[in-house]
C-alpha cells in the first residue's frame, strides 16, 4: 500500500530522509513490524516551501521538486495528477514543520500575531475539509501552550482525530546532539496511540565527525575571536566520550555563541566549528549530505539548523504507520 505524504515546509527534506530511513529493514523488527513494512510503502507525494534554494538539493536527494509555494494562500494540500484529465488527488499524510521563530525562545514569542504563523493557521483551517488520514507536527518545545497548539487540538478533537504529543531529545536514541522538540502525531484511526519509549546507549561524538575535516581552515576558530568568545562557546573535546553538543540551530556560522557547539582537539591545537556534513550526520541525514552541494556554507548552516532530526521523526513515523 503507497502512502503518500505531503513534506509542508519541506526545507532540506527531514521527513524525507526519515522515509528513506524507514524502509532500511532494522535488527530490532519483530514479525509483525517486518510485514507491516513490506506492505507498506510512505513515500513524499509533494513537497512545498517558499525557499527556492532547497529545489536542487531535495532533488537530488529525494527525487521531486519541490513546489515553491505561499503555504498560507493553499486552497488545498493535493497531488497533482501527471494526467491533466484527471483530479488532483488528496495525500494520505500530512507532516508539517512551520517556522519555529514565532514561538522560539529566541524570537519575539508573538504566536499567531507573526506573520510567520499564519501558513499554520491556515493549513489548521483546512483539517476538516482534507482530512488527511494521518497528520505530524514538529516544532519547538514552546509551541506547546501556544494559540495554534490550542487551536490544533481543538480542531483535531472535533474532527475526529485521536492524538498524542511528545518531547523528545535525540539523546533519548543515543545520538550525542541536545535538541529537543515538542512533537504531534494524529490519526483517524480509533487506536491510542503509543508512548515513545525509545532508550538507547549514547554513542561517542567522535563517530560522527570526519577527521580529514580538520584540516579545512574555513572551519577553524581564529585566534583573537577564541580569546573573546571562549567562555560563553559550548567547546567539546574530540577525545571526550561522554561529550553531547548543544543544539545546532540556523544561525550556527554566523552567532558565534549559543547556536552550536565547536571542537577542540589538543593535539592539533586548535578549536574548530563543525562541518554542516557533521552536523547532518548528528541529525540522522544520510552520509556528506551537502557533498557536491552548490549551497555555499552559510546556507548549510541555515537549512541544517532548521532540519529535524531523523532518527526521532523515523520513529515516530514507524509508529504512525504501524499504528493500523
Amino acid at each position: 500500500m503507497d502512502i503518500n505524504i505531503a513534506d509542508l515546509f519541506c526545507g532540506i527534506g527531514g521527513i524525507a530522509e526519515a522515509v528513506h530511513l524507514w524502509r532500511q529493514p532494522t535488527a530490532s523488527d519483530n514479525t509483525v513490524a517486518a510485514e507491516h513494512r513490506q506492505r507498506i510503502t510512505p513515500k513524499i507525494g509533494t513537497a512545498i516551501d517558499i525557499d527556492q534554494s532547497v529545489a536542487h538539493l531535495y532533488q537530488r536527494h529525494h527525487g521531486i521538486i519541490p513546489q515553491c509555494s505561499t503555504i498560507e494562500s493553499l486552497q488545498a494540500v493535493s497531488l497533482k495528477p501527471t494526467d491533466s484529465s484527471r483530479a488532483a488527488e488528496k495525500l494520505d499524510m500530512w507532516w508539517m514543520s512551520p517556522p519555529c521563530q514565532p514561538y522560539t525562545r529566541r524570537g519575539l514569542q508573538r504566536g499567531d500575531k507573526d506573520s510567520r504563523s499564519l501558513a499554520l493557521a491556515n493549513l489548521i483551517r483546512l483539517i476538516p475539509s482534507e482530512r488527511p488520514r494521518w497528520i505530524g507536527l514538529e516544532n519547538v518545545p514552546a509551541f506547546e501552550g501556544s494559540q495554534h497548539h490550542q487551536r490544533l487540538r481543538q480542531t483535531l478533537t472535533k474532527t475526529g482525530y485521536q492524538f498524542r504529543e511528545y518531547l523528545i531529545c535525540p539523546t533519548a536514541m543515543g545520538i550525542p546532539m541536545r535538541r529537543k522538540r515538542f512533537y504531534l502525531l494524529a490519526t483517524q484511526n480509533g487506536k491510542p496511540l503509543a508512548d515513545f519509549s525509545c532508550r538507547l546507549q549514547q554513542q561517542p561524538l567522535a563517530k560522527f565527525v570526519d577527521n580529514d575535516t580538520w584540516n579545512d581552515p574555513t572551519l577553524h576558530v581564529p585566534a583573537d575571536l577564541l580569546q573573546h568568545y571562549q567562555p560563553a562557546m559550548n567547546i567539546l573535546d574530540i577525545h571526550d566520550s561522554t561529550a553531547i553538543s548543544a543544539c545546532f540551530t540556523s544561525a550556527y556560522g554566523k552567532s558565534h555563541i549559543k547556536s552550536g557547539s565547536y571542537l577542540r582537539c589538543h593535539n592539533r591545537h586548535l578549536v574548530r566549528r563543525f562541518s554542516p556534513n557533521e552536523i547532518a550526520n548528528l541529525m540522522g541525514f544520510r552520509e556528506n549530505f551537502f557533498s557536491s552541494s552548490e549551497l555555499g556554507q552559510r546556507s548549510q548552516y541555515r537549512l541544517i539548523g532548521n532540519s529535524l532530526a531523523v532518527h526521532v521523526v523515523c520513529v515516530l513515523l514507524s509508529m504512525l504507520l504501524l499504528n493500523d
